[in-house]
């Protein structure tokens, strides 16, 4: 009995330490979150395996251009082995040589111009064979290594780019889960406030100093509050689930953020960034375009390598044996030995144009990205500009709606004293409460407008 119940207290410990450990929080500031996600996020591992995948292709490019090994060994049993007609010269001669020599005449006439059927092959034939290849000069190879090593740099510059991404979406997203937390504070108490005035409206409807429908309309404006809060809590739960997904975490992760939405507004509202010069070259879509643009050129100097003759060494030994038994292992059979070297030159001299259409294709390519380029360039200088206008923007009416979210809810408290003394009826609360909830409204809105515009800013800039 004491031994069934020390093994049910061991499974149930165990089955706590299981649960607490299923549920731990990690808590994250938005710094952390950041590093979380350039180390978690799924988009930024493909990108990191992608460099991998390159390197590697480096290595197989490079592999085609050093000795080539290979070995082969050829087993051929013939059920029938190959017949050869050949003119019948034997018994034409030997006819001669009786009659002349020994004056012997053939019992059954033989017939001139007859066939022999002759087989020259084994029944069983092995072949052991061992080859090597060098190749000497191909242009083509050496412009294909320096496209693979380009490739690397390529797939370096976006993975650059995917990190860049998943910052800025980790910080809007941490952004809109304060704000959104933010937006269920002020309706948890402005409806916790409104709540106190039904019943004090109620109590007044009592004793009969204010009519049923003053009561109603309070009501009805609680009713609406509560319907607000159902949805924010489901807007909450949203944008912590798209936060956990850029994270890497799973959606039943418990997950703790741990800055305060007024202290990271204070870093965002830091005008500095607007002193800071824009470097054209330094822009990831820049970058990507320039590697693009060197891949290009790669590209056209393959097709025109291809009007270059190709270089290559080889060297065979082989082994081969024929026999009427199957007895490849019996050391009293020979093995008959072939063995050659050489070098092979392949010189291109006419292709009806393929060539050239394809060195003309690589020349077409080349311009379009070029042309790319040029508009590129325009394209940043514009973002930048009208990036640093939609900060200045953001920044002054984020202020502005600050303000304005203080003035109304002054007002609005005033407008909830007048009330319930008496001086102002509910519709005029209803309009003062919607004003004030509007107002908080638009200033939830600037702060994620502040900070997509400041985090918008920073990426063309490339801080």
């Amino acid at each position: 009995m004491k031994k069934r119940l020390s093994i049910i207290a061991i499974i149930a410990l165990l089955f706590c330490w299981q649960t607490n450990f299923a549920n731990e929080t990690i808590k994250l500031s938005l710094k952390e979150a950041i590093a979380y996600g350039l180390e978690n996020n799924t988009a930024v591992k493909n990108a990191d395996t992608d460099i991998e995948i390159a390197k590697r292709k480096v290595n197989e490019t490079t592999a085609i251009g050093l000795p080539q090994v290979n070995a082969k060994i050829s087993n051929n049993i013939y059920l029938n082995t190959g017949t050869t007609l050949i003119d019948d010269f034997i018994s034409s001669t030997m006819k001669r040589v009786n009659e002349y020599n020994y004056g012997l005449s053939p019992v059954v006439p033989i017939p001139d111009g007859g066939k022999l059927s002759l087989s020259f092959m084994s029944k069983y034939n092995a072949t052991a064979e061992l080859s090597v290849s060098q190749l000497l000069f191909d242009g083509s190879y050496l412009v294909g290594l320096q496209a693979a090593k380009a490739y690397v740099d390529q797939s370096v510059v976006q993975a650059e780019k995917s990190r860049i991404d998943i910052k800025e979406s980790i910080s809007n997203a941490y952004f809109l889960v304060l704000a959104t937390r933010e937006n269920k504070r002020i309706l948890k108490n402005t409806f916790n406030t409104l709540e106190s005035t039904v019943k004090e409206t109620s109590e007044l409807h009592k004793q009969g100093f204010i009519e049923d429908t003053e009561v109603d309309q309070i009501k009805l404006m609680l009713s609406e509050l509560q319907t607000n809060l159902i949805y924010i809590e489901n807007q909450i739960r949203l944008s912590e689930s798209y936060l956990k997904i850029l994270l890497g975490l799973k959606i039943e992760d418990q997950l703790e953020l741990s800055d305060n939405l007024e202290s990271l507004l204070e870093e965002f509202k830091n005008a500095e960034l607007l002193s800071k010069d824009f470097t054209l070259t330094q822009h990831i879509d820049y970058k990507i375009l320039e590697n693009q643009k060197h891949l290009s050129n790669l590209s056209l100097k393959k097709e025109k390598s291809e009007y270059l003759p190709k270089l290559s060494a080889f060297f065979t030994a082989q082994q081969n044996a024929m026999r009427d038994k199957w007895n490849f292992f019996s050391g009293s059979e020979d093995w008959y030995p072939t063995t050659l070297y050489g070098f092979e030159l392949t010189i291109p001299i006419f292709s009806s144009g393929s060539r050239k259409s394809k060195v003309k294709q690589a020349k077409l390519n080349l311009k379009k990205i070029s042309a790319s380029q040029d508009e590129l360039r325009e394209n940043l200088k514009t973002a930048e500009y009208n990036a640093r206008i939609s900060f200045k923007n953001a920044l002054q009416m984020h202020l502005n709606k600050k303000n304005s979210s203080k003035i109304s809810k002054k007002i609005y408290d005033k407008s909830q004293l007048k009330f319930k003394e008496g001086i102002i009826s509910s519709m005029d609360l209803q309009q003062m409460h919607r004003q004030y909830l509007e107002a908080e409204g638009n200033y939830i809105s600037s702060i994620l407008d502040l900070v997509k515009a400041k985090l918008s800013l920073s990426k063309v800039l490339s801080e």
